[in-house]
């Protein structure tokens, strides 16, 4: 089963890494470099009629988008004016356009400011891609004074600076011999960690950072950073433990504990990320998305009263409406209270409306009213044209659950040939094919699909999974899910396909392997009445028996294992 995180999309978290809120962007685009200031021409170019001329024709072309003009013409004022504004505008502009002249402009811009951070940034990123060493040292001292005044992170500066050059080789080696010049300053090992990190070596970033909580550990972003180093080297476990050390370290800093939360919600331990969002909105009760973030956890976890008091909460926040009300409803719905649901669903407008219908579509359809949940998404799916194939898909499983196969088929037909080739829609009608003993619709609305996309495993699989009841395509059917396998090795359903086609085919070894390795993903009960089926056939009929007894606690009234157990069972009394 899909998480509610992943189903609903409802987790939005506004967290940056400190990697990407550090790193900055020296080229703009056409518009920013137009629009990001508003000149002000100054007495040099006010008392020339020439300068001004130049001046006025730099700033109609900028406002055009015509960047080339206005540098060029900027260019020609950028001397005798002699301004600080036209110079950060001709580098601004001049950078995105990757002029060769630029350098120019922003040396001009450094000498008029020498404390300007963002004068130093340009020159640097400039000297970096000419790939000059020694202007570049030149550049990152200065730069680094400039800090000192701005009292910023002249450190964190150079190596945002250096990331967005094309000489990343050059770039590494200056935040090195920067970071070695400053050993005992925590904020150089920082920095050469961003530097390694933006050139993958996560090793090298990893031993950085471990130097600068050494030297600092009441600095957040080096835990955030060293924790999302351990993720990117699969080291969860170790990410994990370090988040939780961080946040006992720094109790009251909240974007640590964000960064552990979201570390948790990522790895669906929603209880304990449930207690860290508690504690994040008492203490930032008024941040949009961490109470949405609570609230989705609630309904994640069943805690309807609490998830209720949440969206109620979030229904009077501005731009929050809608996502209330439709998870108001849900939260109804699943407390058994049916007509609160629809009252709720029923006032979802905007980009949630259609979901709510579905919902309300649905629960009609729960409640024996299938007539009045037809009528409304026939009458949504007028409405909202652009969600017509979901709302067909809809529709049909609607048909599909009140038995009305054929009803659901012949839907089916009239939404293809609305939306002929329309993938969703051939899968939901070989599939319905199948569920009513047609291997010719099915086979014949995978290939379809098959031939639209060679590589779609999820047809490949169908078809091939559904060939093994046959003895005589069994070769056939493995060339299939050999294929979706190769496209989705880690899919829990094509490992079950794997090992039932190598059961069929007679070899038991192979098919407990990938039947073992599908288990592993998904507890799925087909999948463990395969499992158990192979073990039984093998002699090892004790395991068998406790891994169907185990997967008929989760689903008691499981078909597939029920089928084989008294199947098998009949068998060895015969």
């Amino acid at each position: 089963m899909k998480s509610f995180f992943n189903k609903f999309n409802s987790l939005v978290i506004t967290f940056a890494a400190p990697l990407l809120l550090l790193l900055l962007s020296l080229s703009v685009t056409a518009s920013q470099a137009a629009e990001q200031e508003q000149l002000q021409a100054g007495d040099a170019v006010l008392n020339s009629p020439e300068l001004m001329s130049h001046y006025l024709a730099a700033e109609i072309a900028a406002h055009d988008g015509d960047l080339a003009t206005a540098f060029e013409q900027y260019m020609q004022i950028l001397v005798p004016a002699n301004e600080v504004s036209i110079a950060r505008r001709a580098t601004h502009i001049g950078l995105h356009l990757k002029s060769e002249m630029v350098t120019e402009a922003a040396k001009l811009w450094t000498q008029l400011a020498p404390d300007d951070l963002d004068a130093w940034k340009a020159l640097l990123v400039l000297r970096v891609n000419a790939g000059d060493r020694e202007g570049a040292v030149q550049a990152i001292d200065s730069l680094m004074k400039a800090a000192e005044t701005d009292q910023s992170d002249g450190f964190i500066q150079v190596a945002a600076v250096v990331a967005e050059g094309n000489n990343k080789e050059l770039g590494l080696e200056l935040v090195k011999s920067l970071a070695e010049r400053h050993e005992r300053d925590p904020r150089a090992h920082y920095a050469l960690a961003i530097a390694y990190f933006g050139q993958k070596d996560e090793v090298a970033a990893e031993k950085e950072l471990r130097e600068a909580l050494k030297l600092k550990k009441d600095d957040p972003k080096i835990w955030v950073l060293l924790a999302r180093i351990l993720d990117v080297q699969k080291r969860t476990d170790e990410s994990e433990e370090l988040l939780q050390q961080g946040v006992e370290q720094l109790p009251d800093n909240d974007l640590l504990r964000l960064s552990y939360a979201e570390h948790l919600v990522i790895h669906e331990k929603y209880e304990q990320a449930y207690k860290e969002f508690k504690l994040l909105h008492k203490a930032l009760p008024e941040n949009d998305e961490i109470t949405q973030a609570l609230g989705s956890l609630a309904i994640e976890l069943s805690l309807w009263s609490d998830a209720r008091e949440i969206w109620l909460e979030m229904k009077s926040r501005h731009g929050r409406k809608d996502r209330a009300l439709y998870f108001l409803g849900q939260i109804e719905e699943s407390s058994g209270s049916a007509e609160k649901a629809l009252e709720y669903y029923n006032k979802v407008s905007g980009v949630l409306r259609t979901d709510a219908k579905i919902r309300s579509a649905q629960l009609l359809a729960k409640q024996g009213d299938l007539p009045k949940a037809l009528k409304m998404i026939t009458t949504a799916r007028m409405a909202a044209m652009e969600d017509a194939v979901r709302l067909y898909l809809v529709e049909s499983d609607l048909l599909s659950d009140a038995n009305r196969g054929m009803q659901a088929m012949g839907l089916l037909d009239k939404a293809l040939a609305e939306h002929p080739q329309q993938v969703d829609l051939l899968y939901a009608r070989g599939m319905l094919g199948d569920d009513m003993g047609s291997l010719e619709i099915l086979e014949r609305d995978m290939r379809a699909i098959i031939k639209i996309d060679p590589e779609n495993a999820q047809a490949l699989n169908a078809l091939g999974y559904t060939l093994t009841v046959y003895a005589d395509r069994l070769h056939e059917a493995r060339e299939l899910i050999n294929k979706a396998y190769a496209l989705m090795p880690e899919s829990a359903a094509i490992l079950d396909s794997m090992g039932w086609v190598e059961f069929r085919l007679g070899n038991l070894d192979e098919a407990e392997k990938y039947l073992r390795m599908a288990a592993e993903r998904d507890k799925d009960s087909e999948i463990m009445a395969h499992l158990g089926e192979v073990l039984w056939v093998k002699g090892n009929q004790e395991e068998a028996d406790q891994i169907w007894q185990d997967a008929l606690r989760l689903e008691p009234e499981s078909k597939h294992l029920l089928d084989a157990m008294k199947r098998l069972q009949q068998q060895d009394e015969q």
